[in-house]
């Protein structure tokens, strides 16, 4: 199994953390982008204050949220082990970051779980394999959320091709490819994608997945411990995580 694998493995079974956060630099739209938004979903209510950590820990779906799969809350420390990751091109330091635990704009607050699923899934044509991954949902201050979706978007267009970089502990985590995947219908706006982890065998694949609900966002990663090359990222769990998230927002 490939090193990047191998940490997101760890992530799950919560011994490390491949973090799964947020962009930095970059223009957003603000306001323009805030309007759009509320024309096109009822999740643009949820512009409302940011949600505190208490109220964010109890947002994060359970094992009762979503059939067939095991969730166990994180905590910070956690998290947190994954350190800082740094990619040599700085237009490509939104996806790097993905690779660390730390995020400028940085979260006002954060919760964490992560998922497996109790048995093998099948569909779309990508045969049975086991899912594994990692939920983050964050609220933030002020446009941090929109700054996020915006940086990676603009990190998506320049770095498809790949780029260098480190992880969090210092060692290098070069990406090969960059594939952008369609975005589920979910919140504000979405992002899909995968990062292909370079080198010559045993290399592997992680499924992102970016949802902003208003100043919110759902941050998702999943791979298939069986099949490190073609990462599973269930839309089960990332509806269900969405739909937990948006209900208590509106209460």
């Amino acid at each position: 199994m490939s090193k990047s694998v191998s940490r997101v493995v760890l992530a799950v079974t919560a011994v490390a953390a491949l973090g799964l956060v947020t962009a930095c630099g970059g223009d957003s739209d603000g306001d323009k982008k805030s309007d759009k938004s509320a024309e096109k979903t009822p999740a643009a209510e949820q512009q409302a204050a940011p949600l505190p950590k208490a109220a964010l820990e109890k947002a994060v779906v359970v094992k009762a949220d979503i059939k067939g799969f095991d969730v166990e809350k994180m905590t910070d420390k956690e998290y947190s082990d994954g350190g800082s990751a740094k990619a040599a091109d700085a237009k490509c330091q939104p996806l790097a970051q993905l690779m660390g635990a730390q995020a400028n704009p940085a979260p006002k607050d954060s919760a964490y779980a992560t998922f497996s699923s109790a048995g093998a899934l099948t569909g779309s044509g990508k045969g049975s394999g086991t899912a594994t991954g990692m939920i983050r949902v964050s609220s933030y201050a002020e446009a941090g959320a929109e700054q996020t979706v915006s940086d990676l978007r603009g990190a998506l267009a320049a770095c498809t091709g790949g780029f260098k970089a480190t992880d969090g502990s210092g060692e290098k985590a070069d990406v090969a490819k960059v594939e952008t995947l369609t975005a589920p219908k979910l919140g504000d706006e979405a992002l899909a994608y995968t990062l292909a982890e370079a080198g010559t065998e045993d290399v592997g694949t992680v499924k992102f997945t970016i949802v902003r609900s208003g100043a919110h966002l759902s941050v998702f990663f999943g791979v298939d411990i069986a099949n490190p090359t073609k990462p599973l990222l269930p839309d089960a769990v990332v509806s269900a995580q969405v739909a937990k998230l948006e209900k208590a927002l509106k209460a």
